[in-house]
């Protein structure tokens, strides 16, 4: 479910920036040596080894590369859910929910970033993490 970012606590906030107007924006890392990017930020460049990598915007669009509906998921989360793999437009393929029901998706179609309700926690309070929606 598309939440409102101003009603959200994020599971990771680490790897999503909202910014004013509530629109979300996706935190990778980018190699200082040689610009290779990264989803979730490595802390060691995986192509060169180097430790200088810095946090670097990623793309809010991009194209589902494939996905799977899942039927059992840790305790408190919503299933089924739709589970998919993004090819984003920097290089890197991010794994991610997708936030439609699995009838309303297809390999190759083009998505953006949203955030979205996964399920709640022990107490009720919602988990919220990025998700992508059908562009």
């Amino acid at each position: 479910m598309t939440a409102d970012a101003d009603s959200l606590q994020l599971i990771n906030p680490a790897l999503v920036e909202v910014r004013g107007g509530g629109a979300p924006r996706l935190v990778g890392g980018q190699c200082r040596a040689c610009g290779a990017r990264s989803f979730p930020r490595a802390a060691v460049c995986t192509d060169c080894l180097a430790l200088d990598v810095d946090p670097v915007e990623l793309a809010c669009e991009g194209k589902l590369y494939s996905y799977s509906v899942v039927h059992q998921a840790p305790k408190g989360w919503d299933v089924p859910y739709v589970l998919g793999y993004v090819d984003l437009p920097d290089g890197l393929r991010v794994l991610a929910h997708i936030d439609a029901p699995a009838g309303a998706v297809a390999i190759g179609q083009r998505v953006r970033l949203a955030l979205g309700v996964v399920g709640a926690d022990a107490g009720g309070a919602p988990l919220s993490t990025y998700t992508f929606v059908p562009a």
